[in-house]
């Protein structure tokens, strides 16, 4: 799925976006494998964050942006000596007035102009072609302690949405933010509204350096202490203080002004009439026209995404799209809805937030958004077909259970709640042991729902890799060893169930004859349930974290030889509080077991309060000494 294709986000001044989400993202790797915070320093500090925009009535914006950062480790040095600063080549120009390194002498190194360089943005994907550019400043001198500064000007000439105006910043509860100051000054003509989150400030006199008949807001924060980087935090942009403007009144008022350009490139073409046509028939019943048009579109428009211009929030024309068999998520929406149309079904595009942001802002922005699907009003159904390895019907976890909203109401909606019901994977797996310790088995597992889609598409990443080295790698993963062999269909078969089978032989796994004991082998089977066992709690946690809805049930039959007796088996096992579930049953029959083990968490939201911790500490404690229950042998 093409995450971030609503990408023309204007106004993106060296907020050391990428740079710090890198080390913070080696930061929690760092604290995950350590128990010792209090090691934890941020790689630096941010002593000064000084912004001023002036807001024309058009849209249009100038904005100057003052910015010190204090290098405070050797990660520092090596990761943060080159700043850089974002903009929209087609919309935007940038100039740097002025950028030095102070050392903790004081002494001051400016940069040469050789050392300000202009370059084309980098994409985090080979499938995104952008007008992005990027000014580098490559600082010299730079030590621990050396000081980081720069001043640029921007101007945006031309808005993204004409007439309006939006641009919000987030302040990380994990690096400490010394000095941080923003001005907004506008044309009465442009309304503006304000979100300080955690600041403050508000409106004020102008100063005789504003522009005449102006109106002014000024706000300001500080925070010196700061916490280490937790790991599955959710986005900053629901919890951390944070400053946002923006002239829109409503997220009804986003919708109309996405909607406006979009609609006008989903009309229908000859070409687009004749291909919808030859994929439905006139019997066919709504959901299964929209079930073939759809299947069409997620499995002949490669994921490209070229946007030049107001690209990152305009869609290219379903003709053009049908032509070259490319597009991003808006193009995909632009065409589906296009097809839909040609035989008589409407569709809305959707714009949502595909990620580990689970709310809308209070204050209505385009820029809340990263990501287009469709829906379809007379199915009530959301519809992704950039996700690659979705079902009709179905949606990638990602935008599960998230605000959504259809631009052609203006209404904010929600995609379907997570129901246990309908994300589960479901195993049943037999073993046989021999008499020299080893094992057979053979395993069936069927997935459902946003597990389906995760399953399809690893098997797909898998299908060109050495059969031999991914079973030895999946047996690995519980320190077992042997070989076997998994099939599966068509990743891409839609009409198919989605059914993993496999067969294997384990490495011995006890001694025998003599008194021995095991615990239950997984083979090459997911081994979900005991995979999840693992997840540690993180009770040092201060912020929410997202979370997720899910299930799966694990049925084991092991057969012991004549010859050998089971003397003593596991207990059973339930477990219960709050949002989860954990039950395991064991019934010996003569030489047979059966144990079937089941973990259902039902939460109410896409979010763990740091309070929630307790409860998953306290079910992995029982998941993981049922998993060691061991079955005993002579």
């Amino acid at each position: 799925m093409g995450h971030n294709c609503l990408t023309n986000h204007p106004h993106q001044v060296a907020l050391l976006l990428q740079k710090v989400a890198q080390l913070l993202a080696v930061m929690v790797l760092f604290l995950t494998a350590s128990a010792v915070h209090a090691a934890y320093k941020p790689a630096f500090t941010e002593v000064l964050n000084f912004t001023h925009y002036h807001v024309n009535a058009d849209g249009s914006a100038f904005q100057t942006t003052e910015s010190s950062i204090r290098i405070e480790t050797e990660r520092g040095v090596s990761g943060l000596s080159e700043r850089e600063v974002y903009y929209n080549g087609t919309f935007e120009n940038v100039e740097v007035l002025e950028a030095y390194t102070l050392q903790p002498d004081g002494t001051k190194v400016h940069l040469a102009a050789d050392k300000i360089r202009t370059q084309d943005a980098a994409s985090d994907s080979t499938q995104i072609f952008t007008d992005g550019k990027v000014k580098v400043m490559i600082y010299p001198q730079v030590q621990v302690g050396s000081v980081l500064y720069y001043k640029v000007r921007l101007h945006e000439h031309t808005p993204t949405f004409a007439g309006h105006f939006a641009w919000s910043r987030n302040y990380s509860p994990f690096i400490s933010h010394e000095n941080v100051e923003v001005v907004v000054t506008h044309d009465p003509a442009i309304a503006l509204r304000f979100a300080p989150r955690g600041m403050s400030g508000g409106a004020e006199p102008l100063l005789a350096s504003d522009v005449p008949g102006s109106i002014r807001h000024r706000y300001t924060y500080r925070q010196t202490d700061y916490v280490p980087p937790e790991p599955g935090v959710i986005a900053l942009d629901d919890f951390a203080p944070r400053f946002a403007v923006s002239s829109f009144k409503t997220y009804a008022e986003v919708a109309q002004a996405y909607q406006s350009r979009a609609r006008p490139k989903a009309d229908v073409t000859p070409a687009v009439e004749s291909l919808a046509r030859s994929l439905t028939t006139a019997n066919q019943s709504v959901e299964q026209k929209s079930r073939s048009l759809y299947n069409w579109v997620s499995k002949n428009i490669r994921y490209v995404g070229v946007y030049v211009g107001a690209g990152g929030f305009v869609p290219h024309s379903a003709q053009s799209i049908l032509d070259n068999r490319y597009g991003d998520c808006k193009d995909h929406v632009v065409l589906l809805e296009a097809l839909l149309r040609a035989v008589g079904i409407e569709s809305s595009p959707v714009l949502i937030y595909a990620g580990n942001s689970h709310r809308l802002p209070d204050l209505a922005t385009p820029y809340a958004f990263n990501h287009a699907i469709t829906f379809i009003p007379a199915l009530n159904l959301f519809l992704d077909s950039t996700a690659e390895f979705a079902p009709f019907g179905l949606l990638p976890l990602e935008i599960l259970q998230q605000p959504a909203l259809i631009t052609t109401t203006g209404t904010v909606s929600q995609t379907p709640l997570m129901d246990a019901k309908q994300h589960y994977a479901e195993t049943h797996t037999k073993l046989a042991l021999r008499f020299d310790g080893s094992v057979t088995g053979s395993s069936t597992t069927q997935t459902f729902g946003h597990l389906q889609i995760r399953s399809r598409a690893s098997q797909a990443a898998n299908k060109d890799k050495d059969p031999e080295a991914r079973i030895t790698s999946m047996l690995y993963r519980f320190l077992e060893s042997g070989s076997g062999t998994m099939s599966f269909p068509d990743s891409k078969d839609f009409d198919a169930p989605w059914v993993l089978t496999s067969t294997f032989e384990l490495d011995p796994l006890f001694n025998f004859p003599g008194p021995s004991a095991m615990t239950i082998p997984v083979g090459i089977a997911p081994g979900n349930i005991k995979w999840i066992s693992m997840a540690r709690a993180n009770l040092k946690n201060k912020f929410p974290e997202s979370c997720t809805t899910t299930r799966h049930i694990e049925n084991t039959e092991l057969v012991v030889p004549k010859g050998m007796v089971m003397q003593a088996v596991p207990k059973n096992v339930s477990f219960q509080r709050g949002a989860l579930h954990y039950k395991a049953s064991y019934i010996r029959n003569a030489n047979t077991l059966n144990v079937r083990r089941e973990l259902l968490i039902q939460r109410a939201q896409r979010f763990c309060m740091p309070s929630d911790e307790k409860d998953w500490l306290a079910l992995t404690k029982v998941m993981k000494k049922d998993l060691r229950g061991q079955i005993f042998i002579r």
